[in-house]
């Protein structure tokens, strides 16, 4: 299914803002400067405009026109960014990434899985675990649930590879969101003998339940990795005082 307007017009100028096409403090072309430039309507340009602004890329300032605050100084270049896959990162941080699959089997997810993963009791899952190199140093491990009836067709050479972009790729499923929660955990025994912990004794933990784009759960994944490599980084925004 091909994109709507305002997602191509949304990529494009965030690929531009990203390059530095339009640098930090710079400001955007206008609505009807993007409006020509793009054949599309202002609606589209607002919508383009706004999932941006959500993003941490703009700011609309009244009277001036849209300001770029996205600044790739203030950004660790290993901080993972959105839904980015392992090999996006790699790609946009120089390193040679590596997948190895530990574990890759069928379940049926019991009261406690259910309670863990957020599945329904009974869900039939496809479970796998795979530890995460990069230039040779295993810095994670990746522990996910999907759901079978909705992912079909997993196999080892797919979760090695990417899964999202067998998902995206070959089944045409659209990713929508991802809700994380973050913690700094010990690290286990299996930590330790999976992952080149480097003298490190806990590792950041990412627990991310994601959802397609008519809200589905898909995914459930516990993402484990070591310090000095792992960030993150999140722009939220302060809410217009209610009167």
């Amino acid at each position: 299914m091909p994109k709507a307007v305002f997602q191509q017009i949304y990529h494009d100028l965030k690929k531009k803002i990203e390059d530095g096409s339009y640098p930090y403090q710079s400001f955007l072309p206008s609505e009807a400067e993007l409006t020509q430039a793009y054949d599309c309507s202002r609606s589209s340009v607002r919508r383009a405009l706004s999932v941006l602004a959500t993003d941490g890329y703009v700011q609309s300032q009244q009277g001036k026109g849209v300001r770029v605050i996205r600044n790739p100084a203030l950004i660790d270049a290993s901080g993972y960014n959105g839904l980015e896959t392992f090999n996006e990162l790699a790609a946009r941080c120089g390193f040679e990434p590596a997948t190895h699959v530990l574990l890759f089997e069928e379940v049926e997810a019991d009261d406690a899985l259910a309670e863990i993963t957020g599945f329904a009791s009974g869900s039939k899952l496809t479970h796998i675990m795979r530890a995460r190199s990069a230039d040779g140093v295993v810095i994670s491990t990746d522990e996910s649930f999907y759901l079978s009836d909705e992912v079909p067709g997993l196999v080892p050479e797919i979760v090695a590879n990417s899964v999202y972009a067998y998902l995206e790729g070959t089944l045409g499923m659209k990713i929508g969101t991802s809700k994380r929660t973050i913690t700094v955990d010990a690290a286990t025994a299996y930590d330790e003998q999976v992952m080149d912990l480097d003298g490190f004794n806990a590792v950041g933990v990412m627990r991310s339940h994601t959802f397609d784009a008519d809200g589905v759960m898909i995914e459930y994944t516990e993402s484990r990795q070591r310090p000095g490599f792992f960030s993150y980084h999140e722009t939220v925004i302060r809410p217009s005082a209610q009167a």
